[in-house]
């Protein structure tokens, strides 16, 4: 079910949106960015790689080999639900395990080349997607998007930053 697109905000004479305007900000917000969110997932799905297999992937990536509890915990699910992750994870030939030097017992889940090739791939695919795009947006538009990107990435960096975790 799509919402509707968000009205403008309420906003205060010198275009800075009011309290009521700030709620219908952040569900514009939250609704324009869900929605943009979903298209950019399509290329990984159209590969067998659902968002979850996505997001254990770009986090081994960027924060580099890590024990399967430790990636549930940034993950935020359960180590029966990492367990499966895992599974399909290899099994696709996105991800390598190997012991922890730290304890032979335990071992340390980490990106392989199929991996990360695979996310270049992706990458490349849903920016040259995107800017096709953009290109058919006007220029005060593509302005108003390139002004605006610092601020999203800051928001999405308090958001994760702030996040609980398990």
């Amino acid at each position: 079910m799509t919402e509707p697109p968000a009205g403008p905000a309420s906003v205060t004479s010198d275009g800075v949106p009011g309290e009521t305007g700030i709620a219908e900000l952040a569900g514009g917000l939250r609704a324009a960015v869900n929605r943009l969110a979903h298209a950019l997932r399509e290329p990984a799905a159209r590969h067998g790689i659902t968002p979850s297999r996505l997001t254990a992937l770009a986090t081994l990536e960027r924060h580099g080999a890590m024990r399967p509890g430790d990636l549930a915990n940034r993950m935020n699910i359960t180590p029966a639900s990492m367990s499966r992750l895992t599974e399909a994870l290899e099994e696709g030939g996105w991800i390598g395990r190997e012991p922890d030097p730290a304890d032979r017992r335990a071992c340390l889940l980490s990106v392989s080349d199929h991996g990360r090739t695979t996310l270049v791939d992706l990458r490349r695919e849903n920016d040259s997607d995107l800017a096709r795009d953009i290109t058919g947006l006007t220029d005060d538009q593509r302005a108003t998007l390139s002004a605006a990107l610092p601020v999203l990435v800051a928001l999405a960096d308090r958001r994760l930053d702030s996040a609980p975790s398990r």
